[in-house]
C-alpha cells in the first residue's frame, strides 16, 4: 500500500488572515496540491513532507545534501501498509461425550493490513453536501470554520481557536480523497467459521419406533471474529477497478451470522 503519512490537521497557528483569505505561514508544509487549494485553511488535514528532493549546496555550489521542499506532492508517498499476511490458516476441534457431539472450525490471518477506504470516503463531504459521516466526525469532535449561531465563516483567529478547542478531527470539507496511513489498519483476525452441537438419542429409545439412529443438531456460521479492525469485517477484498487489489474495504457487506437446525435419521 502506497500513500501519504498523516500529520494531524492545520490550526490557526499555521495561517494568517489577511482580510480576504487565510495565508499559509512561512515554513508550514503546503498540502494544497493534494487536498485542493480552495480547502487550505485551518482545520484541513495535514500530511508529512518526507521527500528530500531539494539540493543543498555549499558556498562553492557543491551539493552537500538534500532537504524537503515544504510541499506535499506525489513524491511524498511511501509504503504505508501490506495486504499480504505473515501467516494464514485454520484449525478445528471435535469431540463426543455421552451422546453429545461437537465440532468447531476456525480460520485466521496474522500480520496483514487492511485499507479501510470507508474512513477516507465517509470523513469527507467531498462531492456531497448532505452525506452521512462516520461518528468520528461528530460535530463535537471535528474542526469547524462556521459560527453555528450566525451561519457565517469565522475569520477571527482567536475566535476560531476558542471554538475548536479540544477538537480531534479535521474539517470534512476536503476537495480530494487522499489515501493515508490513517486509513490503514491491522487486519489480523481469528474467526469461528462454523460450530455444530448435536445429540444422538439412546438406541433403547429409538428402537421402540424402529429407528436405528436419531441425531438432532444445530450449526452456527460466522459466530464471532476477534480483531482490532474498526470496520465491519477484516476479511475483505473489494475494489471496483480491478480484482487484483487485495485488502481493500470499500463498503463491503459483512459476513452474516447464520444458524441451521436439523436431524439425521437412520432406519
Amino acid at each position: 500500500m502506497y500513500g501519504y503519512q498523516m500529520d494531524g490537521f492545520y490550526t490557526t497557528d499555521d495561517f494568517t488572515w489577511d482580510g480576504a483569505k487565510w495565508v499559509l505561514n512561512e515554513g508550514v508544509v503546503d498540502a494544497s496540491a493534494i487536498i485542493g487549494a480552495a480547502y487550505m485553511r485551518p482545520g484541513a488535514p495535514k500530511y508529512k513532507d518526507i521527500a528530500k528532493n531539494v539540493e543543498e549546496k555549499d558556498a562553492e555550489g557543491n551539493v552537500i545534501g538534500y532537504t524537503t521542499d515544504g510541499k506535499i506532492t506525489a513524491a511524498d508517498r511511501t509504503v504505508i501498509g501490506n495486504a499480504a499476511p505473515d501467516f494464514t490458516g485454520g484449525f478445528n476441534f471435535s469431540g463426543y461425550y455421552k451422546g453429545f457431539d461437537f465440532s468447531a472450525n476456525f480460520n485466521f490471518m496474522i500480520g496483514n493490513q487492511v485499507y479501510n477506504a470507508n474512513k477516507i470516503e465517509f470523513t469527507s463531504s467531498r462531492k456531497y453536501y448532505n452525506r452521512n459521516l462516520l461518528n468520528v466526525m461528530d460535530v463535537d469532535k471535528r474542526w469547524t470554520n462556521v459560527d453555528w449561531t450566525t451561519g457565517e465563516l469565522i475569520t477571527d483567529p482567536d475566535q476560531l481557536k476558542a471554538v475548536n478547542a479540544g477538537k480531534t478531527m479535521w474539517n470534512p470539507a476536503i476537495g480530494n480523497a487522499v489515501f493515508s496511513d490513517w486509513a490503514v489498519e491491522d487486519g489480523s483476525f481469528l474467526r469461528l467459521q462454523s460450530a455444530t452441537i448435536g445429540y444422538t438419542l439412546p438406541e433403547k429409545l429409538t428402537e421402540k419406533v424402529h429407528i436405528r439412529k436419531l441425531r438432532i443438531y444445530v450449526t452456527g456460521t460466522n459466530l464471532f471474529c476477534l480483531t482490532k479492525y474498526s470496520g465491519y469485517d477484516p476479511e475483505v477484498d473489494t475494489r471496483r477497478a480491478t480484482p487484483l487489489t487485495p485488502g481493500v474495504d470499500y463498503s463491503a457487506y459483512p459476513k452474516s451470522i447464520g444458524f441451521v437446525a436439523g436431524l439425521n435419521l437412520t432406519f
